[in-house]
């Protein structure tokens, strides 16, 4: 497969640089100053707790592309704690525990890890922990210092730390580079460096022995990429292409969100592919770019009459609980806080309604594209009581059915299960009344207890809500997670309208092939608009790493699966769905078809379920894991590399 992927590109090479030279000479090869201009570049000196803003006011109708860049050291040359603009990644061996807590602690032999290493800003614990201090022996009377990443370390925009849902992760390069809506007021950045002093009983900050700075660039670039890349595999789990979320933005007073994506046509797109690493040698010195034909285009049908939403919300006495284990925030907070952005996001022709229930639903604010008094409605609600939510989705249904406006949509917001009257059957008999016109559903489960029965039957009623009518369900358990669910429907339900982009990629080419580049050009009156990328390759994965966010698309008619990672070293986590009670069986299979070991044969109840998968004592190559839930198979390719 990799010898004929690579001659198809080398086949093509010659032709696309040459389709490439004639478009770049109609245009005049346009110089830099004809590309999306700069607005602003800043360096953020970490030796000073200065808050710094951009020149101009964000447009709440745009985009911006902002790269943060660069590394500094929170506890000077010597003794080096390094950080960037995402995380700390590294600690020497000789920091003072006097300056900074133990990486370790070791008592009696034992070796007791406090924190590991890489250590995200937007992690809520403090270190060492409380537990920590109560259960690791003689650990108490030797802390000096302990840290508090969200509330007292690092790089904030916003005064909010860079988190996964912008970043994905550590960056090896130090290199951030993400899109923001603006909000109408400057972008403001800053470095937190503060840390809590034991034996003083105070927070201490510590500015003056910092050594670096941040490069912050502030782009408002007219191709704007929606999602990260997507890798496309054939069936057996090759690399083959890439998926690419994709827009060309342009203002427009007359759109839903005040811009318009004039991405139409695949064939006017210039895409380069970039891999830090030589197909041949494997060396990582060595680039290798080429330019890519796209295969396909889709783009969501445009909503030039603005979109009704109804925005049901729970308000009932348990959304005054923490968020989840993982998260100690409140739900109301954080709920509202979410609710109140998706508003802003609103475009001039939208409307919407909110509705909210505990003993019983209300309707807080009725139709209308008056921001000022949706987020009112919104930062009135005052938890209390129990959970009437069938009660408000029925009247989400009724008030939506009214508006005459096509486009249509509800978001329920709930953090429990229903425990008023009616029941569930009411809700499905009343969006079987109309059939012919059923618009989404698009539920959030927000902070559901695992193991209570209750929460999980109301999960399966949200999940059902969606299947229904076609919607989503989103499991949410922290606050990140939530605004970053709020910002997807903001894109499919409102807005956003991105192209994805099929293109043809090359397999993945050995240990050197890390990281790759994705650069697009798109001529916009006449001048040539520009934005890239990168995105890691999943070619060899040597841990599990599990999202708190879960999707379930509606309209899936079959038992769903996931593998992950994939490709492994040969541990990988099996995530199943089963919808109703029956028998499961799970199988490993090689490649010609032997079967290697059996994993499952059981009855199961209905849930979702994850086993790990250990096959780390099989030469690496493809396997198959074949998972029949009550009859139904599902094949998922595992790949075994080292």
């Amino acid at each position: 497969m990799l010898n004929i992927t690579q001659q198809y590109f080398e086949r093509n090479t010659m032709k696309r640089n040459l389709l490439l030279s004639i478009l770049f000479c109609l245009l005049g090869f346009m110089q830099a100053d004809l590309m999306a201009q700069v607005k602003q570049t800043l360096v953020l000196n970490s030796n000073s707790p200065e808050i710094l803003q951009s020149r101009f006011d964000s447009d709440p109708n745009t985009l911006y592309t902002i790269n943060v860049s660069g590394t500094f050291s929170f506890t000077g040359a010597n003794n080096q704690v390094r950080g960037d603009a995402w995380g700390i990644y590294s600690v020497g061996s000789s920091v003072s525990a006097t300056v900074w807590p133990f990486n370790s602690y070791v008592n009696a032999n034992v070796t007791y890890p406090i924190y590991v290493l890489q250590l995200p800003y937007s992690d809520i614990n403090t270190y060492p922990t409380d537990q920590q201090m109560n259960t690791i022996p003689n650990l108490r009377k030797n802390v000096k210092t302990r840290i508090s990443p969200l509330k007292h370390l690092g790089f904030r925009m916003d005064g909010k730390p860079i988190n996964p849902r912008f970043s994905g992760s550590y960056e090896a390069e130090n290199s951030y580079t993400f899109q923001v809506q603006g909000t109408g007021k400057p972008f403001t950045f800053n470095i937190l460096d503060s840390i809590e002093s034991v034996t003083l009983e105070r927070i201490i900050p510590g500015y003056s022995d910092n050594i670096g700075s941040l490069t912050i660039t502030i782009e408002d670039k007219i191709v704007q990429f929606c999602d990260k890349p997507v890798e496309v595999r054939d069936s057996n789990g090759v690399l083959i292409g890439l998926d690419i979320s994709v827009g060309a933005f342009v203002k427009d007073s007359t759109a839903v969100s005040g811009r318009r994506n004039v991405l139409e046509n695949a064939s006017d797109l210039a895409i380069f592919h970039n891999i830090g690493c030589d197909k041949s040698s494997g060396n990582p010195l060595l680039s290798n770019s080429f330019f890519l034909c796209p295969t396909s285009i889709s783009c969501e049908e445009s909503k030039e009459k603005g979109v009704a939403i109804a925005m049901v919300l729970d308000r009932s006495g348990s959304m005054m609980d923490f968020i989840s284990p993982l998260d100690t925030r409140i739900r109301i907070v954080e709920a509202k806080e979410a609710s109140t952005q998706f508003v802003n996001r609103l475009g001039p022709m939208d409307e919407a309604m909110i509705i909210s229930f505990s003993d019983n639903s209300t309707v807080d604010q009725s139709w209308t594209n008056n921001k000022f008094l949706l987020r009112n409605a919104i930062n009135n609600l005052n938890p209390n009581g129990f959970t009437a939510m069938n009660e408000a989705v029925i009247r989400a249904i009724d008030s939506v059915r009214k508006h005459p406006n096509p486009n249509k949509a509800i978001i329920l917001l709930s953090d429990g299960g229903n425990n008023r009257f009616p029941d569930f059957n009411a809700v499905v008999s009343k969006i079987k009344e109309d059939t012919n016109n059923i618009f989404p559903i698009y539920s959030i489960a927000f902070g559901l207890n695992k193991s209570d029965p209750l929460d999980q039957a109301g999960l399966a009623d949200l999940k059902e809500l969606a299947r229904l009518t076609r919607g989503k369900t989103f499991e949410v358990y922290t606050s990140e997670s939530l605004d970053s669910v709020y910002k997807k429907l903001t894109r499919e339900v409102i807005n956003d309208r991105c192209c994805v982009v099929r293109v043809p990629v090359p397999p993945c080419t050995g240990p050197c092939d890390t990281l790759r580049t994705v650069k697009v050009l798109y001529p916009v009156n006449g001048k040539i608009e520009e934005n890239e990328i990168t995105y890691k390759p999943t070619c060899i994965v040597s841990s599990v790493e599990e999202t708190n966010v879960f999707v379930h698309f509606g309209d899936q008619n079959e038992p769903v699966s996931e593998l992950m990672p994939n490709p492994s070293n040969g541990h990988a986590v099996l995530a199943y769905e089963i919808a109703q009670y029956g028998n499961v069986s799970i199988e490993i299979y090689s490649q010609e078809g032997s079967l290697i070991r059996t994993i499952l044969n059981a009855p199961q109840d209905q849930g979702r379920y994850k086993i790990a998968l250990d096959l780390s004592g099989e030469p690496q190559g493809y396997y198959s894991v074949i998972t029949k839930i009550d009859g139904m198979s599902i094949m998922r390719p595992m790949i075994i590399t080292r």
